[in-house]
Protein backbone atom coordinates (compact mmCIF):
# COMPACT_ATOMS: atom_id res chain seq x y z
CA UNK A 1 0.00 0.00 0.00
CA UNK A 2 1.33 3.39 -1.03
CA UNK A 3 0.44 6.25 1.19
CA UNK A 4 0.90 10.06 0.38
CA UNK A 5 1.99 12.71 3.02
CA UNK A 6 2.62 15.49 0.95
CA UNK A 7 -0.88 17.37 1.45
CA UNK A 8 -1.32 15.81 4.85
CA UNK A 9 2.03 16.99 6.59
CA UNK A 10 1.80 20.44 8.53
CA UNK A 11 5.33 20.07 9.77
CA UNK A 12 8.23 18.18 11.62
CA UNK A 13 11.40 17.37 11.45
CA UNK A 14 13.73 14.40 9.83
CA UNK A 15 17.23 14.05 10.89
CA UNK A 16 20.22 11.75 9.19
CA UNK A 17 22.81 13.13 12.20
CA UNK A 18 23.74 9.99 13.01
CA UNK A 19 25.01 7.63 9.99
CA UNK A 20 23.27 4.96 9.00
CA UNK A 21 19.98 6.20 11.15
CA UNK A 22 16.70 8.57 10.13
CA UNK A 23 14.59 9.71 12.97
CA UNK A 24 12.21 12.52 13.87
CA UNK A 25 8.68 13.75 14.34
CA UNK A 26 5.70 14.71 11.55
CA UNK A 27 2.43 16.40 12.28
CA UNK A 28 0.06 15.52 9.99
CA UNK A 29 -3.46 17.28 9.48
CA UNK A 30 -6.26 15.22 11.24
CA UNK A 31 -4.04 13.49 14.03
CA UNK A 32 -4.13 14.40 17.74
CA UNK A 33 -0.26 13.15 17.78
CA UNK A 34 2.60 13.89 16.02
CA UNK A 35 3.92 10.62 13.61
CA UNK A 36 7.66 9.61 15.07
CA UNK A 37 10.14 8.04 13.22
CA UNK A 38 13.09 5.96 13.11
CA UNK A 39 14.32 4.57 10.18
CA UNK A 40 17.49 2.34 9.10
CA UNK A 41 19.22 4.09 6.24
CA UNK A 42 20.89 7.73 5.29
CA UNK A 43 19.35 10.15 3.15
CA UNK A 44 21.25 10.88 -0.60
CA UNK A 45 23.89 13.21 -0.49
CA UNK A 46 22.38 16.27 -0.98
CA UNK A 47 21.56 16.28 2.60
CA UNK A 48 23.25 12.98 4.13
CA UNK A 49 24.00 14.07 7.70
CA UNK A 50 21.59 16.82 8.05
CA UNK A 51 19.00 17.91 10.20
CA UNK A 52 15.68 18.55 7.82
CA UNK A 53 12.67 20.94 8.96
CA UNK A 54 9.55 20.73 7.28
CA UNK A 55 6.84 23.11 6.84
CA UNK A 56 3.87 23.15 4.78
CA UNK A 57 2.05 26.61 4.11
CA UNK A 58 -0.82 24.66 1.75
CA UNK A 59 -1.92 21.75 4.00
CA UNK A 60 -5.10 19.96 2.97
CA UNK A 61 -5.44 16.93 5.06
CA UNK A 62 -6.55 13.34 4.05
CA UNK A 63 -8.38 12.17 6.53
CA UNK A 64 -8.35 8.31 4.60
CA UNK A 65 -4.71 8.51 4.14
CA UNK A 66 -3.66 9.48 7.63
CA UNK A 67 -5.69 6.62 9.62
CA UNK A 68 -3.53 4.02 7.82
CA UNK A 69 -0.19 5.69 9.37
CA UNK A 70 0.68 4.62 12.58
CA UNK A 71 2.02 6.59 15.25
CA UNK A 72 5.35 4.79 15.27
CA UNK A 73 6.69 4.91 11.71
CA UNK A 74 9.93 1.88 12.14
CA UNK A 75 11.21 0.57 9.00
CA UNK A 76 13.93 1.14 6.44
CA UNK A 77 14.59 4.07 4.39
CA UNK A 78 14.39 4.33 0.11
CA UNK A 79 15.34 7.47 -1.66
CA UNK A 80 15.52 10.42 0.31
CA UNK A 81 16.57 13.70 -1.16
CA UNK A 82 15.91 17.37 -0.84
CA UNK A 83 16.91 17.62 -5.18
CA UNK A 84 14.58 15.35 -7.14
CA UNK A 85 14.09 16.96 -10.03
CA UNK A 86 11.31 16.54 -12.76
CA UNK A 87 9.43 17.94 -15.54
CA UNK A 88 6.10 16.76 -15.06
CA UNK A 89 4.27 16.00 -11.89
CA UNK A 90 3.13 11.96 -11.69
CA UNK A 91 -0.66 11.62 -11.41
CA UNK A 92 -1.46 11.59 -7.85
CA UNK A 93 -5.19 11.52 -6.11
CA UNK A 94 -5.21 14.83 -5.12
CA UNK A 95 -6.69 14.92 -1.00
CA UNK A 96 -9.85 16.56 -0.66
CA UNK A 97 -10.59 17.19 -4.02
CA UNK A 98 -8.39 20.20 -4.03
CA UNK A 99 -5.28 20.27 -6.37
CA UNK A 100 -2.34 22.80 -6.18
CA UNK A 101 -1.59 23.82 -9.72
CA UNK A 102 2.24 22.57 -10.21
CA UNK A 103 4.64 25.14 -12.10
CA UNK A 104 5.38 24.70 -15.58
CA UNK A 105 9.27 23.86 -16.63
CA UNK A 106 11.74 21.63 -14.34
CA UNK A 107 10.65 21.33 -10.81
CA UNK A 108 13.49 20.94 -7.70
CA UNK A 109 11.08 18.45 -5.32
CA UNK A 110 11.17 17.46 -1.48
CA UNK A 111 11.10 13.18 -2.35
CA UNK A 112 11.04 10.82 1.21
CA UNK A 113 10.48 7.44 0.74
CA UNK A 114 10.51 4.79 3.12
CA UNK A 115 9.12 1.44 4.08
CA UNK A 116 7.48 0.48 7.55
CA UNK A 117 7.12 -3.04 9.57
CA UNK A 118 2.81 -2.32 7.91
CA UNK A 119 4.10 -3.19 4.91
CA UNK A 120 3.43 0.50 3.34
CA UNK A 121 5.41 2.41 1.37
CA UNK A 122 4.98 6.38 2.47
CA UNK A 123 6.00 9.03 0.25
CA UNK A 124 6.34 12.91 0.48
CA UNK A 125 6.99 14.17 -2.57
CA UNK A 126 6.20 17.85 -3.39
CA UNK A 127 7.81 21.32 -4.66
CA UNK A 128 5.82 23.50 -2.38
CA UNK A 129 6.99 22.11 1.00
CA UNK A 130 9.28 24.80 2.67
CA UNK A 131 12.58 23.04 3.52
CA UNK A 132 15.51 24.40 6.46
CA UNK A 133 18.55 21.75 6.14
CA UNK A 134 21.24 21.93 8.84
CA UNK A 135 24.84 21.94 8.43
CA UNK A 136 25.87 18.29 7.99
CA UNK A 137 27.63 16.28 10.90
CA UNK A 138 29.45 13.72 8.41
CA UNK A 139 29.90 13.72 4.56
CA UNK A 140 28.88 11.57 1.90
CA UNK A 141 30.90 10.14 -1.21
CA UNK A 142 29.74 9.96 -4.46
CA UNK A 143 30.70 6.22 -4.42
CA UNK A 144 28.64 5.51 -1.57
CA UNK A 145 25.78 7.03 -2.77
CA UNK A 146 25.72 4.70 -6.00
CA UNK A 147 25.89 2.07 -3.32
CA UNK A 148 22.76 3.14 -1.15
CA UNK A 149 20.59 3.99 -4.40
CA UNK A 150 21.42 0.37 -5.70
CA UNK A 151 20.34 -0.85 -2.29
CA UNK A 152 17.41 1.37 -1.89
CA UNK A 153 16.31 -0.15 -5.45
CA UNK A 154 16.61 -3.53 -4.76
CA UNK A 155 14.73 -2.67 -1.56
CA UNK A 156 12.20 -1.43 -3.38
CA UNK A 157 11.77 -4.62 -5.63
CA UNK A 158 11.96 -6.53 -2.45
CA UNK A 159 9.24 -5.02 -0.84
CA UNK A 160 6.76 -4.78 -3.92
CA UNK A 161 7.32 -8.61 -4.43
CA UNK A 162 7.03 -9.90 -0.36
CA UNK A 163 4.44 -7.17 0.66
CA UNK A 164 1.62 -9.97 0.75
CA UNK A 165 3.63 -12.64 1.93
CA UNK A 166 4.48 -13.35 5.83
CA UNK A 167 7.73 -15.04 5.23
CA UNK A 168 10.62 -14.61 7.59
CA UNK A 169 12.20 -12.68 5.32
CA UNK A 170 10.25 -9.96 5.53
CA UNK A 171 10.16 -10.24 9.20
CA UNK A 172 13.74 -10.42 9.10
CA UNK A 173 13.87 -7.66 7.08
CA UNK A 174 12.00 -5.13 9.40
CA UNK A 175 12.12 -6.87 12.76
CA UNK A 176 13.30 -4.15 15.61
CA UNK A 177 17.42 -5.01 16.48
CA UNK A 178 17.96 -6.89 13.46
CA UNK A 179 20.70 -5.62 10.82
CA UNK A 180 19.33 -4.39 7.44
CA UNK A 181 19.72 -7.77 5.25
CA UNK A 182 20.56 -5.61 2.37
CA UNK A 183 22.75 -2.61 4.26
CA UNK A 184 24.16 -3.78 7.60
CA UNK A 185 24.82 -0.99 9.85
CA UNK A 186 27.01 -0.50 12.83
CA UNK A 187 26.02 2.50 14.63
CA UNK A 188 29.07 2.51 16.37
CA UNK A 189 31.19 3.16 14.09
CA UNK A 190 31.39 3.59 9.98
CA UNK A 191 28.39 2.47 8.23
CA UNK A 192 30.06 2.34 5.33
CA UNK A 193 33.04 0.10 6.57
CA UNK A 194 31.26 -3.52 5.44
CA UNK A 195 30.63 -2.44 1.99
CA UNK A 196 32.41 -4.35 -0.69
CA UNK A 197 35.39 -2.66 -2.85
CA UNK A 198 34.15 -3.72 -6.12
CA UNK A 199 30.67 -3.25 -5.65
CA UNK A 200 28.92 -5.29 -8.59
CA UNK A 201 27.64 -2.95 -11.72
CA UNK A 202 25.26 -4.05 -14.73
CA UNK A 203 26.53 -0.91 -16.15
CA UNK A 204 29.79 -0.55 -18.58
CA UNK A 205 31.95 2.27 -17.58
CA UNK A 206 32.57 5.14 -20.11
CA UNK A 207 36.51 6.50 -20.51
CA UNK A 208 35.58 9.19 -18.85
CA UNK A 209 34.82 7.00 -15.55
CA UNK A 210 31.13 8.02 -15.75
CA UNK A 211 28.28 5.64 -16.77
CA UNK A 212 27.74 5.10 -19.97
CA UNK A 213 24.33 5.96 -21.55
CA UNK A 214 24.27 3.38 -23.98
CA UNK A 215 24.58 0.69 -21.52
CA UNK A 216 21.91 2.71 -20.01
CA UNK A 217 19.69 2.54 -22.51
CA UNK A 218 20.34 -1.76 -22.68
CA UNK A 219 19.18 -2.29 -19.18
CA UNK A 220 15.81 -0.23 -19.70
CA UNK A 221 15.26 -2.06 -23.24
CA UNK A 222 15.66 -5.46 -21.31
CA UNK A 223 13.49 -4.11 -18.55
CA UNK A 224 10.58 -3.01 -21.29
CA UNK A 225 11.12 -6.46 -23.03
CA UNK A 226 10.22 -8.53 -19.74
CA UNK A 227 7.91 -5.63 -18.59
CA UNK A 228 5.66 -7.17 -22.29
CA UNK A 229 6.74 -10.56 -21.82
CA UNK A 230 4.25 -10.03 -18.19
CA UNK A 231 1.65 -8.97 -20.45
CA UNK A 232 1.06 -11.59 -23.04
CA UNK A 233 -2.36 -12.15 -23.47
CA UNK A 234 -1.81 -16.27 -22.71
CA UNK A 235 -0.38 -15.69 -19.28
CA UNK A 236 -2.35 -12.57 -18.36
CA UNK A 237 -5.17 -13.44 -15.69
CA UNK A 238 -8.61 -11.91 -15.80
CA UNK A 239 -8.63 -8.85 -14.07
CA UNK A 240 -10.45 -5.85 -15.01
CA UNK A 241 -11.04 -4.79 -18.14
CA UNK A 242 -10.45 -1.16 -18.09
CA UNK A 243 -6.58 -1.94 -15.89
CA UNK A 244 -6.57 -4.52 -19.13
CA UNK A 245 -6.88 -1.21 -21.53
CA UNK A 246 -4.48 0.62 -19.01
CA UNK A 247 -1.54 -2.10 -19.00
CA UNK A 248 -2.11 -2.71 -22.92
CA UNK A 249 -1.89 1.07 -23.50
CA UNK A 250 1.49 0.89 -21.60
CA UNK A 251 2.62 -2.44 -23.17
CA UNK A 252 2.14 -0.31 -26.76
CA UNK A 253 3.99 2.70 -25.08
CA UNK A 254 6.55 0.27 -24.18
CA UNK A 255 7.27 -1.15 -27.64
CA UNK A 256 7.87 2.18 -28.90
CA UNK A 257 10.38 3.15 -26.78
CA UNK A 258 12.42 -0.56 -27.08
CA UNK A 259 11.96 0.80 -31.15
CA UNK A 260 13.59 4.56 -29.99
CA UNK A 261 16.36 2.73 -27.75
CA UNK A 262 17.33 0.33 -30.17
CA UNK A 263 17.97 3.56 -32.80
CA UNK A 264 19.73 5.34 -30.11
CA UNK A 265 23.10 6.32 -30.72
CA UNK A 266 25.04 8.54 -27.29
CA UNK A 267 26.07 12.06 -28.47
CA UNK A 268 23.57 12.42 -31.73
CA UNK A 269 21.74 15.59 -30.91
CA UNK A 270 18.64 14.63 -32.42
CA UNK A 271 18.58 10.81 -31.23
CA UNK A 272 19.23 12.60 -27.75
CA UNK A 273 16.43 14.91 -28.02
CA UNK A 274 13.94 12.71 -29.30
CA UNK A 275 14.49 10.21 -26.94
CA UNK A 276 14.28 12.98 -23.92
CA UNK A 277 11.12 13.61 -24.91
CA UNK A 278 9.29 9.98 -25.32
CA UNK A 279 10.92 9.11 -21.83
CA UNK A 280 9.72 12.80 -20.58
CA UNK A 281 5.53 11.96 -21.63
CA UNK A 282 6.05 8.52 -21.05
CA UNK A 283 6.72 8.64 -17.67
CA UNK A 284 3.18 9.80 -16.26
CA UNK A 285 1.58 7.03 -17.80
CA UNK A 286 3.79 4.22 -16.29
CA UNK A 287 3.79 6.16 -12.99
CA UNK A 288 -0.28 6.05 -13.33
CA UNK A 289 -0.15 2.13 -14.19
CA UNK A 290 2.02 1.59 -11.27
CA UNK A 291 -0.32 3.64 -8.95
CA UNK A 292 -3.56 1.77 -10.51
CA UNK A 293 -1.58 -2.02 -10.08
CA UNK A 294 -0.79 -1.23 -6.40
CA UNK A 295 -4.26 -0.34 -5.49
CA UNK A 296 -5.56 -3.40 -7.10
CA UNK A 297 -3.17 -5.66 -5.65
CA UNK A 298 -4.26 -3.90 -2.14
CA UNK A 299 -8.05 -5.04 -3.10
CA UNK A 300 -9.38 -8.56 -1.29
CA UNK A 301 -11.03 -10.07 -4.96
CA UNK A 302 -7.66 -9.71 -6.08
CA UNK A 303 -5.86 -12.75 -4.16
CA UNK A 304 -5.76 -14.74 -7.05
CA UNK A 305 -3.76 -12.90 -9.19
CA UNK A 306 -1.80 -11.66 -6.27
CA UNK A 307 1.90 -13.23 -7.58
CA UNK A 308 1.18 -12.01 -11.18
CA UNK A 309 0.17 -8.60 -9.78
CA UNK A 310 3.27 -8.09 -7.54
CA UNK A 311 5.54 -9.48 -11.03
CA UNK A 312 3.66 -6.16 -12.87
CA UNK A 313 4.41 -4.22 -10.14
CA UNK A 314 8.22 -4.56 -9.35
CA UNK A 315 8.30 -4.51 -13.51
CA UNK A 316 6.65 -0.99 -13.45
CA UNK A 317 8.95 -0.01 -10.69
CA UNK A 318 12.30 -1.03 -12.45
CA UNK A 319 11.04 0.58 -15.79
CA UNK A 320 10.40 4.11 -13.88
CA UNK A 321 13.91 4.25 -11.93
CA UNK A 322 15.57 3.07 -15.43
CA UNK A 323 13.72 5.87 -17.44
CA UNK A 324 14.81 8.60 -14.84
CA UNK A 325 18.65 7.35 -14.35
CA UNK A 326 18.35 7.38 -18.31
CA UNK A 327 17.14 10.78 -18.22
CA UNK A 328 19.46 12.17 -16.02
CA UNK A 329 22.00 11.11 -18.13
CA UNK A 330 21.07 12.57 -21.62
CA UNK A 331 19.34 15.68 -21.01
Amino acid sequence: MIICLETSILGGHLSNEVPGLITGSLHLAGSRQPVQVELAGNFCRDIAGCRVDLHNPLPDADLDDVAWVSPLQSGFSGVMTASYRVVKMPRRRSAGGKKLEAPAGLKNLLFMEWFNKQGQRLLIQSWQIQVRVGAPCWKMSAEEESAMLRQARTRRKHFLLNQREDGGSQDALLAPGLADPFEPHDLRGNPFDTLPENLPTREKESKSGGIDPAARAATLHEELRRFGNLLDPVVTPSVRPAMIQLLSTVADLAVHLMHALRHFKPGHPVHGRHLVVDLEQSLPLFGAALNSVDKLASTPSMEAQRQWLARVQAGLLGIELRMRELLSLIR
